[in-house]
């Protein structure tokens, strides 16, 4: 996922999560990687996975971001239904109500808000999601540049299901 990410010295990785997506970003040494999660738990075992990579990565708790912006590359995977990957977890698609499809678009509102602040002027916010919902993609972008005017989709991408591989979408944002 993060190869063909727009060129950026200093990434954001805003709901790193574990880190995968942290790492991946650090496999290129010269980029300057931090890695922040609402729920800083999800990130406690990144510092050891980082040791064991030999990567450089800093994570940065809420509080702590605004004086750590801007950053060249802010990368959102941000949470959603997981609908790319039912054909693995069959189950979501049976939780998924309207009501949580409002709230998850919510969060993800929020989100895009958020890291767009943390965005240096020229650089790039990247949304993501493992879902195959216009709801939660395209929608989505298109609630936040209808709300940031100043801000550009330079290219999305739909990556669909197949009997191999998940779904999945990718939007770079810019202004």
């Amino acid at each position: 996922m993060v190869s063909g990410l727009p060129p950026a010295r200093r990434c954001l990785d805003y709901c790193a999560g574990g880190g995968g997506k942290s790492l991946a970003l650090a496999a290129d040494t010269a980029r300057e990687v931090s890695a922040h999660d609402a729920n800083p738990q999800r990130m406690r075992d990144l510092p050891a996975r980082a040791a064991r990579a030999e990567a450089s990565i800093t994570t940065i708790f809420t509080e702590k971001l605004p004086a750590a912006a801007p950053f060249d590359l802010v990368l959102c995977d941000a949470p959603c239904s997981g609908s790319g990957a039912w054909r693995r977890a069959p189950e979501g698609k049976w939780t998924l109500t309207p009501e949580r499809l409002s709230e998850l678009q919510d969060t993800q509102a929020g989100i895009l808000r958020d890291a767009a602040r943390l965005t240096a002027p020229g650089g790039w916010l990247v949304y993501a999601t493992c879902s195959v919902l216009r709801a939660e993609n395209e929608d989505t972008v298109a609630r936040f540049l209808d709300e940031n005017p100043d801000w550009r989709c330079a290219a999305t991408h739909r990556f669909d299901i197949t009997p191999d591989n998940d779904g999945f979408f990718v939007a770079h944002l810019t202004r």
